[in-house]
Parts: structure tokens; C-alpha cells; sequence
């Protein structure tokens, strides 16, 4: 299983770290022209204004935190995002949103109802590019503030983080059934006048494939950091607010210096869905097994799976899920993971319930029950439940 895992590592760094470099400077460069050409020269551009979309939702949340020995906790938050996309020509696509949430947290536009009436703030969450050339529509290259372009769970990758950086895509189907896509991705962390920057490369691999109504997908990722104990310097002196719960190097005065572990994320996703025979209600079940192979100690595995009937999105439809999660100390780094639990070190049971009465109107229930995998000696260790209620709006 070592060697197995090492050579997986192996393959996939080399293709992130050199495969990628030479698309990537082709991206920055050939990129550029493209405004000059895509219309051709006898097709009569359209208005701006017809190449602007406009689109966003916005979710009112209720929380609450029960938890024996705790306080019980009420709170009610939420969330607005407006974004913006536009066909810059037939090629290049643009994407800017803007989202609510506390710009010290990458991992969530939530916020909270609170601090005396003030007014909320508003983050720049996305900005970006992406260009996929006519003449080869299997290769697309972005560069910005981003979405994840490949398969990931909330285990290793909130839904609400965005990277920076640059990524090249190539994807396509050998046969009719058949998809595959690679996939290499640059990031930036930190980047410090004084210091080596803090980065983070990868490298992804997906096959698909259709079974008459039925679709099966396999991935692989490998994310590879670089000067990862910045994230912790980050999060111990700011500016970073994420919840830090991976073990970390201390000085002499106690003061954080960095992460015990390196960071190299091996990660293999395998997802099915079943037509069920019942028209918007799919069965999708999926598993996620993610291990850091640079940690110092055995506590580097993370487990995943999901179980999702219906959701649609159509009106008087549901949706059903159930999430387990079994969390190691150091399988992933706790500030970019899901922001709705304590961290890493974790047990989940996760349980959505979602309706929606009207087009674009959800109504969800959603219950976390965790527990820490861990404890010291003597410490209590009972279960946290945090049910969240939420209307959510789509436009």
C-alpha cells in the first residue's frame, strides 16, 4: 500500500509541478490576444449587455448548539451572493462575485446577526477567467480567484473557498459513455515580501463512465504544500480566523511556529448515481478516503461518504442526505476544511432534509452530531448537536 501510494504521489507531483508550468505560461501568454480575434471578422458583435448574466441566492440560517456541560447556544445568521458572468468574446469567460461573510475566514460567506445593528460587510469572493479555445474546446485554462475545478468533499475543501491562482484543464470523451479529465492546479497561500511564499500544487485525475441510466466517477488528487507552517503563523497572529485544530509547533514563550506534520494530500473520490426510475429523484452515493502522507504520525486518514436521494431543485420536490465523517487530527489542514464543524480530530453524523414549495425557494433542516475521535485523559467528550434551519432563495 506504501509503495502503491508513493507512486501515485509520485506521478501525480511530477504532472502538477511540470506539466503544468508549460501550460500554465501558455495560458498567460496566448490568452492575451484572444479579444482581438474571437468574433471573427464577419460576425457582428453582440451588446454588452447581452453577454452579462446576473445571479446569486440568499440563505436566512437559524443554529443551535446543544452540548451537555455547554451553554446552549442560539444563533441565527446569513448569507447573500451576487455574481456576475459574462462571455468576454467566444472564448474567454468572466466571472466576478461578491459575497457577505467575515473577510478573516475563507471558508464561509455566513454572517452572523449580531454586534449591535451595523451594517455587514461585503467581500470581493471570486473573480476570474476562463478560456477555452474553439479549436481545441478539451483544453481550458483559468486564471484568478476561483472555485475548485475538480471533485473534492467538505472533508479537505469547503464549498465556500475559493483559491488563487491558475489551473489547466483537459478533458474528453474517448468513447460515447466515457469522459476523462486531468486537471493541474496553482496556487498561491501566503505570499510574503521577506520569506519564501506559502503555496499549494496539485494534481487530479477523473474517469466517468455511463451505464445505461446509471454513472459511476472515480478521482484521484494529490495536494501538495509548500512552507505550510505559515498557515498556522497565519491563523495564531492573524490575519487568518479559520478554526486551527491540527497539532502545532510551539517556541519557548508558547507561541505558535508552525504545524507538526507537512501537508500532502492524497485524496481518491468514488461516486455512483442510480436512476432510481422516478423522474428528479436520483440516488447519488459517494466515498472519500483522503490520507496525508507527509504527516508525523499515524493520525493523517480521513474517511467520507455521502448518501443523497432526490434534488432536483423542482418545485414540490425533496431531498433526503446522510453524511459520516471520520476525521483525523492531521489528515487535512482544519482552516480550509468544513466550516460547519469543530475541525479535524472529529466524528460526524450529518442529516439534510430539503424542500422546496416554490421555483427558487428551499426550505432545509440540517442536523450535525460530532464528537472528538480524541481526548486527553479525564476531559469529557460528549456530542455536540447543531441543528440549522434555513430558507434559501435563488436568482
Amino acid at each position: 500500500m506504501q509503495i502503491r501510494t508513493a507512486v501515485l504521489h509520485r506521478l501525480l507531483s511530477l504532472f502538477a509541478r511540470g506539466a503544468s508550468r508549460a501550460i500554465l505560461g501558455f495560458a498567460m501568454v496566448g490568452a492575451m490576444p484572444v479579444a482581438g480575434f474571437a468574433q471573427g471578422d464577419d460576425a457582428e458583435p453582440r451588446p454588452w449587455y447581452e453577454r452579462i448574466e446576473f445571479g446569486g441566492d440568499f440563505r436566512s440560517r437559524y443554529e443551535g448548539f446543544y452540548q451537555d456541560g455547554r451553554t446552549t447556544r442560539h444563533r441565527n445568521r446569513f448569507r447573500l451572493r451576487l455574481r456576475i458572468d459574462s462571455d468576454i468574446n467566444d472564448d474567454t469567460h468572466l466571472q466576478i462575485q461578491i459575497a457577505s461573510g467575515d473577510p478573516g475566514t475563507p471558508v464561509s460567506t455566513n454572517q452572523t446577526f449580531s454586534s449591535f445593528f451595523r451594517p455587514k460587510p461585503f467581500n470581493l469572493d471570486r473573480v476570474n477567467i476562463a478560456y477555452n479555445p474553439g479549436g481545441a474546446r478539451a483544453l481550458t485554462l483559468g486564471i484568478g480567484k476561483f472555485g475548485f475545478p475538480i471533485t473534492r468533499t467538505q472533508m479537505t475543501w469547503d464549498d465556500d473557498l475559493n483559491v488563487e491562482g491558475g489551473y489547466e484543464q483537459v478533458a474528453w470523451s474517448p468513447t460515447e459513455r466515457v469522459g476523462v479529465k486531468l486537471v493541474a492546479l496553482q496556487t498561491v497561500v501566503n505570499e510574503v515580501s521577506s520569506d519564501q511564499d506559502s503555496y499549494m500544487l496539485a494534481g487530479y485525475g477523473e474517469v466517468s463512465v455511463a451505464f445505461g441510466s446509471h454513472t459511476l466517477q472515480v478521482s484521484v488528487a494529490d495536494y501538495g504544500f509548500g512552507n505550510v507552517d505559515q498557515v498556522a503563523v497565519g491563523r495564531a497572529t492573524g490575519p487568518l480566523r479559520s478554526l486551527l485544530t491540527n497539532q502545532v509547533e510551539r517556541d519557548a514563550a508558547g507561541a505558535i511556529t508552525g504545524l507538526v506534520s507537512d501537508v500532502n494530500m492524497v485524496d481518491v473520490i468514488a461516486q455512483a448515481e442510480l436512476d432510481t426510475g422516478r423522474e428528479g429523484y436520483p440516488f447519488r452515493v459517494l466515498a472519500d478516503v483522503v490520507r496525508n502522507i507527509r504527516a508525523a504520525s499515524n493520525l493523517d486518514t480521513g474517511i467520507w461518504f455521502e448518501a443523497e436521494y432526490g434534488g432536483s431543485r423542482r418545485p414540490r420536490s425533496y431531498t433526503l442526505g446522510y453524511t459520516y465523517g471520520w476525521i483525523e487530527q492531521d489528515a487535512v489542514l482544519s482552516p480550509f476544511m468544513f466550516s460547519d464543524i469543530p475541525g479535524t480530530n472529529l466524528q460526524l453524523h450529518m442529516i439534510t432534509v430539503a424542500y422546496v414549495p416554490l421555483p427558487n425557494l428551499t426550505l432545509d433542516l440540517t442536523v450535525h452530531i460530532t464528537k472528538q475521535l480524541e481526548v486527553p485523559v479525564g476531559t469529557p467528550n460528549s456530542y455536540l448537536i447543531r441543528p440549522h434551519v434555513a430558507v434559501i432563495v435563488r436568482f
